[in-house]
């Protein structure tokens, strides 16, 4: 069944569903397998293996996620920093530029920071509010802009709608940090954003007692960070896609 028009309540209970359920369970179990048997010719990231978050408790709930935020496809990782590192390792070359909103979560600004230079990596911080000083800090290099719907903790918004006009213009990858909005209240997929990412320790969650990350967008891009993600080793375990899911 397909879920584009419903509403976001039943794209949370049904999306991304096994149907019929397993052995007639109305809840997916959780499954502690951590390999699966393989197909003759599988391609690496093809193999079912649980470090690369494709047992049917990862499968199930990156198909729920990507329903509830529109999206074309998405994956879980073991945290939000995951995600993050993830989407930087994958999509950039030494050399590339990056270009930041300038109030971030502190692990992001940290990082950002302190550890592109040593990939050869180079950014730049901007005002949100202020759309038409963002070409000043464009380089031949640029090759990605990063901004959050709501900044974590200043609980700023910027002009989203223009950060995906500026994208592109200069033909960028744009990330959004999707995490204090949640896809209750935001879908970035439908006004144009090509990756969004979630630290679901938070909202998505909503009852700590777990650390998961998503990676939610179209397609291209979303395999080529699970990839990444896969030689990293970032991975969710089922119990916490159980919990997640849930």
């Amino acid at each position: 069944m397909a879920y584009e028009q419903t509403s976001i309540d039943t794209k949370l209970i049904h999306a991304g569903e096994i149907r019929p359920g397993i052995e007639g369970a109305v809840s997916l179990p959780i499954f502690q397998s951590a390999n699966f048997e393989s197909v003759e010719g599988e391609e690496y990231h093809d193999i079912k293996y649980m470090r690369l978050s494709n047992s049917p408790n990862h499968t199930v709930l990156a198909s729920k996620l990507a329903a509830l935020e529109s999206a074309e496809s998405a994956f879980v990782t073991s945290s939000g920093m995951a995600a993050i590192t993830a989407i930087f390792h994958s999509l950039l070359e030494t050399g590339d530029h990056v270009i930041f909103q300038d109030c971030l979560y502190g692990g992001t600004y940290d990082y950002a920071r302190r550890e592109f230079a040593r990939h050869g990596l180079t950014c730049d911080f901007v005002d949100g509010d202020r759309p038409e000083n963002w070409s000043a800090a464009l380089r031949p290099e640029t090759r990605m802009i990063y901004f959050e719907a709501i900044t974590n903790p200043l609980v700023q918004v910027a002009d989203l709608s223009a950060v995906v006009e500026f994208a592109r213009e200069h033909d960028l990858v744009s990330v959004i940090d999707n995490t204090f909005a949640s896809p209750v209240n935001f879908r970035p997929a439908e006004i144009g954003f090509d990756l969004s990412l979630h630290s679901g320790t938070k909202f998505l969650n909503g009852h700590s007692d777990i650390v998961c990350g998503a990676v939610i967008g179209r397609t291209e891009p979303v395999a080529k960070v699970k990839k990444m993600m896969n030689y990293l080793g970032g991975s969710l375990d089922a119990h916490a896609c159980f919990l997640l899911h849930r």
